[in-house]
């Protein structure tokens, strides 16, 4: 029995089975990766969206504080506070009433912890919230702050202070981000004055703590170098973060805004989302853990693992189906030629079906019925060649041939005392001893030839030599081709009683040998007696015709025929043409091969 792999059925199934499984991985590959750049690409977006409102927020915060400072570096009164100091109390309270008008109004006071307005006469006006108030000499504690003068000449601004311990709260570990902008002269550029406004981190905790909830990321602010993590509410220093500014999107990951600043991390499995904000060097970025990305893919993964399982499974089914649809018509047919193998040639209808296997199956019938006819045929062949030989063993000379030939020789030995009797005797004995030879039945022509003229002899005799024969041969070397053995004298014999001797008077017979135009060998045998009908010349080439030899038993036209197209072929035999009352010839097509005497050439 053969292995699975090896048949038909075998290889069906595992093709089908791996087509299933390479289409059911493939889906699951595509369909994976288009959900996971689509979750990647709606993680990413989604951030890019709380950050953009973060930033939103902020920046518009930022923009109420620094247009408090604006107006207090733009407003004549405050200008003229910063050159001249105030003349009196009433000037002071004035001052302090506009900056605390301008402070109140202010959109994002409450992140304001501190607004101070100070001259170069050392004179301040400051507006601070309760759990702020203190009393410090304000010029010795700003003036000299190490970021002072470089935040006073910074344009634009930038916030290279980070965040720092409120300088009037040191104790109490306040922190704020330092916001100092110089006040000028109102008549030319020189700096008259400051504003020193203290801004609480709470304006970034509020709006990150407002639009972002996640527990697993992380948020970061960078601050002109300063880049601070935060957490429980608080901002926490860390190393710069340089990755932050870096950006390796692919074309799978976009992102919704040009510049927004996204880094891929594979191998720490990390995304970084930047959206800057307003100010100079200032960002704030989200830390994307990917394995968060895991969670939502669990349940995804486990739909593409059963859709791969029913995509195999179906393969499964369907090599089934398509195993039944061609292993059982394969079936069918192996046992239709292994009925015929055993030689029953019957036809079977049941295998041709209105399909590819019923065109295979109906070739299979007609291939059987066609060797079945052949057989028959050949068996027939066989049966008519083992009979014709049959007949020419049992061939023996006729005793009324013997008879009337005795008679002639006596009959010439008491006329006259003549020498043709001894050839006439001499004849027939050469004919006798040709019959005896043996069952050989391919002899070269000019054999058959000296059987013809040793007949012709006696017959020459009997008929007193009214009969003539006229031999015409076009090339000696025709003499050595092959002939069926007593082919000649049967027709010879046909053309003197059936030809000659009903016309009552000498006749002749002529034999012309010679290759014809397709290079085969032709003897044309030609009498000039009574002729034939058209009737009559195909009643003389079939069995139904019941002229015989008078020399041989059961040999006539008929038998020298059929012997012919049985040894060589249809294309060879005889033919028949003749004119009623003029002649008859008969043509022996043979194919032109050599003969070495005793030995039959193999055709």
């Amino acid at each position: 029995m053969k292995p699975l792999i090896k048949t038909i059925k075998g290889k069906i199934i595992i093709s089908t089975l791996l087509f299933s499984f390479a289409l059911s991985s493939f889906i699951a590959g595509i369909s994976y990766k288009v959900y996971d750049d689509y979750l990647r690409n709606n993680l990413i977006h989604s951030a890019e969206l709380s950050l953009q409102v973060i930033a939103d927020t902020i920046n518009n915060d930022l923009k109420n504080i620094f247009s408090l400072a604006d107006w207090c570096q733009a407003n004549t009164t405050i200008g003229e506070f910063a050159m001249y100091g105030s003349k009196n109390a009433k000037q002071k309270i004035t001052v302090y009433e506009y900056l605390n008008q301008q402070y109140n109004t202010n959109d994002s006071s409450e992140y304001i912890q501190r607004v101070l307005v100070a001259s170069n006469k050392k004179e301040f006006v400051q507006v601070v919230t309760i759990r702020h108030s203190s009393v410090v000499d304000v010029f010795d504690v700003v003036e000299n702050l190490d970021y002072f003068e470089a935040a006073l000449n910074s344009n634009p601004y930038s916030f290279s202070t980070g965040f720092v311990y409120d300088p009037f709260k040191i104790k109490n570990r306040l922190t704020i981000l330092p916001l100092i902008r110089p006040i000028y002269s109102l008549y030319d550029s020189s700096i008259a004055g400051w504003v020193f406004v203290c801004i609480s981190p709470e304006l970034f905790s509020n709006a990150i703590e407002l639009y972002h909830h996640s527990d697993t990321e992380s948020i970061y602010l960078t601050l002109s170098g300063n880049t601070y993590l935060y957490k429980d509410g608080s901002f926490i220093l860390t190393d710069f973060r340089p990755e932050f500014f870096e950006s390796n999107s692919n074309r799978n990951i976009t992102t919704l805004f040009n510049n927004t600043l996204l880094n891929v991390r594979h191998k720490q499995k990390v995304f970084y989302v930047t959206r800057p904000l307003n100010y100079a060097d200032c960002y704030i970025t989200r830390e994307i853990d990917v394995r968060e990305l895991f969670s939502q893919t669990k349940f995804f993964i486990g739909i593409i693992i059963l859709i791969s399982l029913f995509i195999v499974l179906a393969g499964f089914f369907m090599s089934l189906i398509l195993n039944k649809m061609v292993n059982t018509p394969v079936s069918k047919l192996k046992k239709t030629m292994a009925k015929i193998g055993r030689g029953d040639f019957s036809k079977d209808k049941t295998i041709e079906w209105e399909n590819e296997f019923g065109e295979i199956g109906r070739g299979i019938n007609k291939l059987a019925e066609s060797i079945n006819n052949l057989m028959n045929t050949r068996l027939e062949m066989e049966k008519q060649k083992r009979d014709y030989e049959y007949q020419m063993l049992q061939s023996q000379i006729n005793p009324h041939f013997l008879y009337n030939t005795l008679m002639s020789i006596k009959w010439m030995a008491t006329v006259q005392n003549a020498p043709g009797i001894a050839e006439m005797v001499t004849a027939l004995s050469r004919l006798l001893k040709n019959i005896s030879k043996g069952t050989k039945q391919f002899v070269p022509l000019s054999e058959e030839l000296n059987l013809l003229m040793d007949y012709y002899t006696i017959m020459k005799y009997r008929y007193g030599g009214a009969i003539t024969i006229d031999i015409k041969n076009d090339d000696e070397k025709l003499l050595n081709c092959g002939i069926l053995r007593f082919t000649l004298q049967p027709i010879v014999e046909n053309a003197i009683f059936h030809g000659i001797e009903p016309k009552g008077a000498a006749g002749n017979i002529s034999i012309h040998i010679f290759r014809n135009d397709s290079g085969d060998l032709q003897i044309d045998i030609t009498d000039d007696g009574i002729g034939m009908d058209d009737e009559m010349i195909k009643t003389v080439l079939t069995d139904k015709s019941e002229i015989k030899s008078g020399f041989f038993r059961k040999i006539g036209i008929s038998n020298v025929h059929n012997r012919i197209r049985l040894e060589f072929g249809e294309k060879y035999g005889l033919s028949i043409k003749s004119r009623k009352g003029s002649f008859t010839t008969v043509t022996i097509l043979l194919p032109c091969i050599p003969c070495a005497g005793e030995t039959k050439p193999d055709i």
